[in-house]
C-alpha cells in the first residue's frame, strides 16, 4: 500500500517525495534533492534539513513535524540553500497507519516567491493597507504588520488559521465565496464590505485578491490587499482598482519612494510622498536624474547605487537637495525590483535632517562636556555618579573608575555644618537648582574652594531624573582677588598720598589768616600790657579773636583728619554733605588761584563709602584746578551740579579750562597716565576714580569737551543708580 501511494506520487508530481516517522524521526527521501544538499534518497537526512531552515520558520517547522498529530498537515517553510539564497517550499503530507505505526508520506513543492517578490514583501510592512497570502486550503500564510494590527492578533497566531478561526461565520463565508471564485475563475477579486475591528469600530473596508502562480503556471497562493476607506468614502470616489501592478502599493504609501534607473540614474516614477517631499510635479520628477537630486558626484552615485543593484548594502545616508535647493539629510533604504519588464531600484527615502542635528548637536555637547575646563558630573536621584569628565579628575585627582557609582560625599572637606548642606538641597528641591561657594577636598587631601552649581534635569513630564553639578577650582583666582584688592588698596592709599601735598597745601593757605589773627592778638595784648595801656574791657575782645581762630584751626585738622582716615565702612551718606567736605578740602587753594566754584546740588542719599566718593569729588576738582591755573581767562569757574532722573543720580563737575586733547580723551582713566610733569601728577587719581564709581557704586564716569557761545572747557559725568 505504502509503495503504491509513494510510486503514484513520483509518477504524477514534480515535487520532492518523502517518508516520515514522527516516532523514529527518521526522514527517507524518495526523489533526489538538490535544495537540499541531500544526494542519497535512501538516507535520514533530518537534521541535515532541519539546520538549513531559516531561524525564524524552526518552530513553525518543528511543531508541523513533531507535535502535530492531524491526518494531513500543510504548512509552508524557507531555507537557505548551498548558494546561500532564500528558497520557499511548500509542505504537504498524509497519514497513513502500517503496522500500528504511523507514517506520514508527504512531497515539497518549491513556492515559486523569487528575490524580487520576497523584497516587496519586505517593503509592504512599511504600508498601511493590509497586505495577506492565504494557502488554495485558505489558511494564512503571510501578512503585514498592518494586517496583524487590524485583527489584533500576532503574526504567529494568524499563520495556519482560517476567516472562520476569528471572525463571525456570517463574514467568513462571505470572504470565502470571493477566494473560491478566485480559484475557479483565476479573475482578480474586488469587494467591499463593513466590519468590525478588535475596538468595536465599524470600518469600511476594500479588498483586491490575486492568485500567485509558480514557474509551472500553477496556482500556489492567493494574494489580497485591503485597504480601510471608512474615512474617505464620504468625501471623495473610491480609488481605481483595475490596475494589477504592485506600483499600487508604492503609492499608498506615506514614505517618499523612487524608482530609479540603475544605468544612467534617471528617475522612473515617484509616489506622491515624494513628489510632496522633494517639491516636483510626476512629469517634472520624471525629467531629472537622481545626480539632480543626490549631492554626491556622479561617480560616487553609479558606485553607491551598484552596492543597491549587487545586495551588498541597502542602507545609504545621503544629502538630498529638493526642488528649492533646501538640502536634507536622508536615510535611503534601495534595493533591486523588477518593473516594467526591467530591473530597476526602489529607494524609499527617510527625512533624517532632524535627527542628523540632533546627534551632531549631542556629538558637539559631549565634545563641551570632555574638554570644558570645568569639573562636571552627573549623578541620579539617589546621588550616585554616573558620569563625569575630564576636568573633574584633573581638578579633584580621582579618576572615573575610582568614583563612578559613588555619592560624591568623598569631595566634603568637613568645612562646613550640616546646616549649610540641608539649606543647600532645600534649595534644589525648592528652585531646581543651587549656585555658590564651597569648600572641597581633592584625592590628596587638600582642600580647595570651588564655585559649585547643582541643577535638577527634568524629563518631558518635567519629573526629575538627575542632578548635573559644575564646579571649578578659582584658588588662583581667590589668590589673584586678594592682590588685585591689595593692589587696589596700595593705589588707593597712593591717590590719598599724591593729594597729601595738595591738602598740606590747602592747609597752609587756610591756617595763615587765623594763625595771623592769633599772632596780632596775642602781641597787641602783650604789648598794651607792658605799656600799662591795657584796658579792662579790652581783654575779652583779645581773648574771642585768638579763641574764634584757634576753633577754626580745629575744625580744619578735623576735616583733613576725618578724609586721611581709613574707613571702609559702608553706610547710607548724603551726596550734599560729601560735595561741601570735598569743597571744604579745596577751598583754599581754589581761593588762591582765583578760581570760582559754584554748585547746584539736589538732596539724595546713597550707599558707600563716604570717604571714596569724597576722594573721586577731590580728584576731579584738583584736575580742573590744574588746568585753570595754567591758562590766562578771567571769570575761571568749576561748577557741581547733581539731578535725579527716573532712579538714577547724575553728577557733572565742569570746568571752562579749554577741553582735554583729543589724542588723551580716551587714555586718561588708564592707570598712571597723566599729561603733567612727573613732579606734579601720578596718573592714578582718574583711574582710582573710575574704579571707585564703577566697582564700588555699580556706577558710570564718563568725560566730554564741551563748547557753547560763552566758554569751553572739559565736563565729567558720574552716574550712579539710586
Amino acid at each position: 500500500m505504502k509503495s503504491n501511494f509513494i510510486r503514484l506520487l513520483k509518477e504524477n508530481s514534480s515535487n520532492l517525495i518523502y517518508e516520515w516517522n514522527p516516532k523514529t524521526k527518521e526522514l527517507i527521501w524518495h526523489t533526489k534533492n538538490k535544495f537540499f544538499s541531500i544526494n542519497n534518497p535512501d538516507s535520514s537526512n533530518f537534521e541535515n534539513l532541519f539546520a538549513q531552515i531559516i531561524l525564524e520558520d524552526k518552530k513553525l517547522f518543528s511543531f508541523n513535524k513533531l507535535e502535530n498529530k492531524k491526518d494531513y498537515i500543510e504548512f509552508t517553510f524557507h531555507i537557505f540553500d548551498k548558494n546561500n539564497k532564500s528558497k520557499s517550499f511548500m509542505d504537504k503530507s498524509t497519514k497513513i497507519i502500517l503496522n500500528n505505526e504511523e507514517v506520514y508520506i508527504g512531497s515539497i513543492e518549491e513556492l515559486a516567491f523569487n528575490k524580487t517578490q520576497l523584497k516587496i514583501n519586505n517593503i509592504l510592512n512599511s504600508i498601511d493597507d493590509l497586505i495577506f497570502y492565504k494557502n488554495l486550503n485558505f489558511e494564512y500564510i503571510e501578512c503585514n504588520d498592518a494586517f496583524c494590527k487590524f485583527v489584533n492578533l500576532e503574526k504567529k497566531e494568524l499563520l495556519g488559521k482560517k476567516d472562520k478561526d476569528f471572525i463571525n461565520k456570517e463574514l467568513a463565508h462571505f470572504i470565502n465565496s470571493f477566494d473560491k471564485e478566485l480559484l475557479k475563475t483565476g479573475k482578480t477579486q474586488c469587494y467591499e464590505f463593513w466590519i468590525k475591528n478588535h475596538k468595536n469600530q465599524k470600518r469600511y473596508i476594500q479588498t483586491k485578491k490575486i492568485l500567485l502562480l509558480n514557474e509551472n503556471n500553477k496556482p500556489f497562493a492567493i494574494f489580497a490587499i485591503a485597504r480601510d476607506l471608512t474615512d474617505k468614502i464620504k468625501n471623495q470616489k473610491l480609488l481605481e482598482d483595475s490596475k494589477k501592478s504592485y506600483i499600487q502599493l508604492f503609492e499608498a504609501n506615506k514614505v517618499p519612494v523612487l524608482f530609479i534607473d540603475p544605468k544612467d540614474g534617471k528617475i522612473l516614477d515617484a509616489n506622491k510622498a515624494a513628489l510632496n517631499f522633494y517639491g516636483y510635479s510626476l512629469e517634472e520628477i520624471k525629467k531629472i536624474f537622481i545626480s539632480n537630486i543626490n549631492t554626491l558626484s556622479k561617480e560616487e552615485i553609479q558606485y553607491e547605487m551598484k552596492l543597491a543593484k549587487e545586495e551588498k548594502r541597502d542602507s545609504f545616508l545621503f544629502r538630498h537637495k529638493l526642488k528649492s535647493n533646501e538640502i536634507k539629510d536622508v536615510e535611503v533604504f534601495s534595493g533591486p525590483l523588477e518593473y516594467e519588464n526591467k530591473k530597476i531600484l526602489y529607494s524609499i527615502i527617510h527625512d533624517v535632517t532632524n535627527k542628523v542635528k540632533v546627534q551632531k548637536a549631542l556629538r558637539q555637547a559631549n565634545t563641551i562636556y570632555q574638554n570644558t575646563k570645568e569639573g562636571i558630573f552627573i549623578t541620579n536621584l539617589q546621588g550616585d555618579i554616573l558620569s563625569a569628565n575630564k576636568a573633574f579628575t584633573d581638578i579633584t585627582g580621582y579618576t572615573k573608575e575610582e568614583i563612578l557609582g559613588k555619592n560624591p560625599k568623598f569631595l566634603k572637606s568637613n568645612k562646613h555644618p550640616i546646616s549649610f548642606y540641608k539649606e543647600l538641597w532645600k534649595e534644589i528641591n525648592k528652585n531646581g537648582y543651587w549656585e555658590g561657594e564651597i569648600i572641597n577636598k581633592n584625592k590628596n587631601g587638600k582642600c580647595y574652594p570651588q564655585w559649585l552649581t547643582i541643577n535638577t534635569v527634568y524629563d518631558l513630564d518635567n519629573e526629575p531624573i538627575n542632578y548635573i553639578a559644575v564646579f571649578s577650582d578659582f584658588t588662583k583666582l581667590k589668590e589673584q582677588e586678594k592682590l588685585l584688592r591689595e593692589k587696589d588698596h596700595i593705589m588707593f592709599q597712593q591717590s590719598k598720598m599724591a593729594s597729601m601735598g595738595e591738602m598740606l597745601r590747602n592747609i597752609a593757605h587756610q591756617w595763615r589768616q587765623p594763625l595771623s589773627v592769633i599772632s596780632s592778638s596775642a602781641s597787641g595784648l602783650k604789648l598794651k600790657h607792658e605799656l600799662e595801656i591795657l584796658h579792662q574791657e579790652e581783654i575779652p575782645e583779645f581773648c574771642d579773636g585768638i579763641l574764634k581762630s584757634s576753633k577754626y584751626l580745629s575744625d580744619t585738622i578735623d576735616d583733613f583728619t576725618d578724609f586721611f582716615k581709613n574707613q571702609n565702612q559702608k553706610a547710607n551718606f548724603s551726596i550734599k554733605d560729601a560735595i561741601q567736605r570735598a569743597i571744604i578740602l579745596s577751598s583754599a587753594s581754589l581761593k588762591n588761584n582765583d578760581i570760582e566754584l559754584k554748585t547746584q546740588i539736589e538732596e539724595v542719599s546713597i550707599y558707600g563709602v563716604e570717604n571714596e566718593f569724597v576722594q573721586v569729588l577731590l580728584n576731579l576738582i584738583n584736575n580742573a584746578k590744574d588746568a585753570l591755573k595754567n591758562i590766562k581767562i578771567e571769570n575761571k569757574t568749576i561748577t557741581i551740579k547733581s539731578l535725579i532722573e527716573k532712579n538714577l543720580l547724575k553728577i557733572s563737575i565742569k570746568d571752562n579750562a579749554g577741553g582735554v586733547p583729543l589724542k588723551f580723551i580716551d587714555k586718561i582713566f588708564e592707570p598712571y597716565f597723566t599729561t603733567k610733569d612727573k613732579l606734579q601728577g601720578t596718573g592714578i587719581g582718574l583711574y582710582m576714580s573710575q574704579e571707585i564709581i564703577t566697582n564700588h557704586l555699580n556706577g558710570t564716569i564718563k568725560v566730554l569737551n564741551y563748547k557753547n557761545k560763552e566758554q569751553k572747557g572739559a565736563e565729567f559725568i558720574i552716574e550712579i543708580p539710586l
